[in-house]
């Protein structure tokens, strides 16, 4: 036997013995009592306490934690009372009746699952202190949190851990000036750096926390009593998180009365300034629900995946439909506020502004991924026209980092000056990308519908000596007489953006300060030219101890040269030769270049070409590996982006090679032949149009009929 029911209606697990959910069941625990002196086994079961007895014979005891999946006190008199230790790991409702916790309610997060208390109705109460806890993974960075409780402890005895090193508890808070437990409470870093910070209001700007003997919520009324806090979290109070990169999981806890009922939190009372609100409840929240009195539907959130460090995502909601634009589409940032989770409201005039949070606002969508690193779902919401713009950090393997975003809107609705349909900007600590527009900087910007010559100005702060990638994803801003072009001061060149679709730019910053320049980049918008000329193949390959590089365009209207790039690495590509353009308006023409210079290992080619307007384009990338390799056939890049298909072939014999490109159903695409020299050569391949994202099948079809083929990935 398991457990035993009692004479007094109850349910005991002895010493040695264990009660089991076996799946998601419910049980019902009618005016008595749960003691666990054994273990009980959760699972993804319900426990229901109902009936109308008073707690002398409705609670929970024994000399066990009780760990529940939910709890439901449903009471329609009197309530339950917590007598022992006890943790809720998904839901805890008290929807009749009161809960009495005597400090012994723990709402547990762990990687997998945050506890949320329900909407608690008018006529139930929880009485007493509960541990409210916010799991936080390995990473080193910023946080925007919240206490959700009054009658708080302080912060040193709560996300300090009383100053104790508990393994996976806790966190270090430390200051400029620390003086420990019998101090300020601050704890000793390295460099003295400030790990928390608070929002002044009259100065709007982050201020340093620099006493924890406070109560981590400032007030003990019961209504709105928590704050905001900017926070940074190595992990747990280990000293060697101090140093970088040192970092570890963590779980902060947060001990006080949890609010229930409507909170009411007072907002700036001057036009265009913010507040820090922290989530009241225990539990998310829909800000779609919540009540503004003179505040804009938007709000600023920090998410700790961004870039290194974490940064700001707004999120905004102008027409009042309930789907929100986000400046950083990569976020997994939602409408859904979580538990623990702090924010930044705007207030729209001049006078008295408040926010009002209600039971009713309660959400049951955790989502994890706002503290868990996870791949986030496709946003949702556009305007007419949009052009959100994502920096990258880029990385040596080629892989990319999320550092910023912003969004551009084009609708008719919108005006040329800058107002409150435009967000302002908010600085991260690492790379900052915004739109500038005057004197303003911003993270939206909405204007009217695109028109030739309007203009993106972009502002770029903050950046190191690095690679990074721009990410411009376009949709409804095609025209037929319109063209995007990104323009960069500090190389002179430009390239053309797509205007119905995505444009990925890398560029690089490096010693000298005007690669690093804030207004290097811009969009502008013009007349869309005559038909530009067409780069029908890039072939590279062996011949002896050197590289031929052969090109054939089409098109050949109003080109001034070309010129040939290489490059060791495939990042960065200098001139080796200058070739111009042999007569003028031409309908096709052959080039070719012979590089006397080749290298062991790879040596990368592409083609930079002038046209008399002074724009600049390039070809696809050409590789061809010298010294031994084994006859093989590769696709490069792979995935690609774009009709352009690089070809590498090494150690292949001399002749003919046929190509047939098909898609998952066998249709044939595009079929084309190419001429090999024999050793290691490199075709770049255009299929003349974008192909849809996919997978494909790249026959080649060599000498004597062999076959070989090559998969083909699609972005």
């Amino acid at each position: 036997m398991l457990a035993e029911m009692v004479a007094a209606q109850g349910i005991v697990v002895n010493q040695r013995m264990s009660l089991v959910f076996n799946g998601n069941i419910t049980m019902v625990v009618n005016n008595g009592f749960l003691k666990n002196n054994g273990a009980l086994v959760e699972s993804k079961g319900t426990v229901i306490f109902s009936g109308d007895k008073d707690t002398l014979t409705s609670y929970i005891a024994g000399s066990s934690k009780t760990i529940f999946y939910n709890l439901s006190i449903t009471k329609s008199a009197y309530g339950v009372a917590l007598k022992s230790g006890v943790g809720v790991r998904n839901v805890m409702a008290v929807t009749g009746g009161n809960l009495y916790t005597d400090s012994n309610l723990t709402l547990i997060s762990d990687a997998a699952l945050t506890a949320r208390v329900d909407v608690v109705p008018a006529t139930s109460l929880i009485i007493g202190k509960a541990h409210v806890e916010r799991y936080i993974p390995a990473r080193r960075a910023w946080r925007l949190l919240t206490a959700p409780v009054t009658s708080s402890n302080s912060i040193y005895n709560t996300w300090q851990n009383r100053g104790v090193y508990t393994k996976g508890i806790g966190t270090l808070v430390t200051g400029t000036s620390p003086t420990g437990a019998s101090g300020n409470g601050l704890d000793v870093s390295y460099q003295n750096h400030v790990s928390l910070k608070m929002w002044n209001g009259a100065t709007q700007a982050l201020i340093n926390v620099n006493n924890t003997h406070v109560a981590i919520s400032p007030r003990n009324t019961g209504k709105a009593d928590n704050c905001g806090y900017f926070v940074f979290v190595r992990g747990d109070r280990d000293p060697a998180n101090t140093i970088v990169p040192n970092k570890n999981t963590t779980t902060l806890t947060s001990i006080g009365a949890l609010q229930t009922g409507n909170q009411v939190f007072t907002t700036s009372s001057t036009a265009n300034s913010y507040t820090l609100i922290g989530n009241p409840y225990a539990s998310p929240i829909d800000f779609n629900k919540v009540t503004r009195s003179n505040l804009v539907k938007r709000f600023y959130v920090w998410d700790p995946k961004i870039s290194e460090l974490g940064g700001y995502v707004m999120m905004d909601d102008l027409n009042n439909d309930g789907i929100y634009v986000k400046t950083v589409s990569a976020s997994a940032q939602t409408k859904d506020l979580q538990s623990s989770q702090a924010f930044f409201v705007e207030t729209k005039d001049n006078g008295e502004s408040q926010i009002v949070f209600s039971e009713t606002n309660k959400s049951g969508n955790d989502n994890n991924v706002v503290f868990r690193p996870q791949t986030p779902a496709t946003p949702t919401g556009a305007g007419v026209g949009e052009i959100r713009t994502n920096l990258y950090l880029l990385q040596t393997d080629n892989n990319t980092i999320i550092a910023d975003g912003v969004i551009a809107e084009f609708d008719n609705i919108y005006g040329l000056q800058v107002d409150r349909d435009d967000a302002l900007k908010f600085g991260n600590v690492n790379e900052n990308l915004a739109i500038q527009r005057s004197t303003s900087t911003l993270a939206a910007e909405r204007r009217p519908a695109l028109t030739i010559n309007d203009t993106l100005y972009f502002k770029l702060t903050k950046l190191v000596q690095r690679n990074y990638q721009f990410e411009f994803v376009v949709a409804g801003l095609q025209q037929p007489d319109i063209t995007g072009l990104l323009l960069d001061s500090y190389l002179n060149t430009s390239t053309v953006i797509n205007l119905s679709g995505t444009t990925k730019v890398k560029f690089t910053v490096n010693s000298n300060g005007a690669s690093a320049a804030a207004n290097r980049f811009k969009i502008v918008f013009r007349p869309i030219a005559p038909l530009p000329v067409t780069m029908r193949s890039v072939v590279a390959y062996q011949k002896n101890k050197n590289i031929a590089v052969d090109w054939k365009v089409e098109n050949e209207i109003n080109i001034l040269k070309y010129d040939v790039e290489k490059s060791i690495d495939g990042n960065v590509f200098e001139k080796v030769n200058t070739t111009t353009v042999a007569g003028a308006n031409n309908a096709f023409n052959n080039y070719s270049w012979l590089d006397l210079k080749a290298v062991p290992g790879n040596n990368f080619y592409r083609i930079k070409i002038y046209d008399r307007s002074g724009q600049i384009t390039y070809s696809s990338i050409v590789k061809v590996a010298i010294g031994k390799t084994n006859a093989s056939y590769n696709i490069f890049p792979n995935p690609i982006t774009g009709n352009v298909i690089n070809l590498q072939m090494n150690n292949q014999p001399a002749g003919t090679y046929q190509l047939r490109l098909t898609n998952n159903i066998g249709q044939t695409l595009y079929t084309s032949s190419v001429n090999n020299n024999g050793g290691n050569s490199s075709f770049s391949l255009n299929t003349g149009s974008k192909l849809p994202t996919g997978i494909y099948q790249l026959e080649v079809i060599g000498q004597e009929n062999n076959r070989n083929t090559q998969k083909v990935i699609v972005e």
